[in-house]
This record gives C-alpha cells, structure tokens and sequence, in this order.
C-alpha cells in the first residue's frame, strides 16, 4: 500500500475530520475531507496506482472524492511514500 503526501488546509465541519490538500501533477490542488484518524506524517492512504505515464506520474485513487468531485487524480511519483502499517 501507498500513501499520498498532502498539505493540511484547515478543521472540517465536524471534530473528526479535517480539509486537506493533494498537489497534481500539473501542480494544482485538489481538496478533500479525510478523518483526522487517517492522517500520518502528512500522508493518507491510496492503496496502489492505477495508472501511469513515461514522466513518473501516477494515477491514483483518493480516499474519498474532492470538492470538484474527482475521485482519481494524476500525482507526482515523488508524492507517494509507502505506507509502514501495511508492511
């Protein structure tokens, strides 16, 4: 399993959750909601690429879907660490 590396935005609505954010490929940002509980060393779990290019750029799938409603997005290679828990 993998993680995704992802940026901290600010609380969500409920205590539980919080907003993070995800850089593409292309260096935007995708947010999304997450459960604080599945944060570790700014990352969350993605399970494995489903998808890649010549240029180190993967295809993955987020845990939930952002604000604009992608659920996949295209990710740099150097985003992904692995996840020890699943080791």
């Amino acid at each position: 399993m993998l993680r995704v590396k992802v940026e901290t935005v600010r609380p969500g609505m409920h205590p539980s959750e919080v907003i993070v954010a995800v850089t593409t490929a292309d260096g935007s940002k995708e947010e999304l909601i997450v459960d604080r509980r599945s944060l570790r060393s700014n990352s969350v779990r993605i399970g494995y690429p489903v998808g890649g290019d010549d240029q180190n750029n993967l295809l993955v799938e987020l845990p939930r879907e952002t604000f604009r409603g992608e659920r996949r997005v295209w990710v740099s290679g150097d985003s992904l660490v692995p996840d020890e828990a699943a080791a």
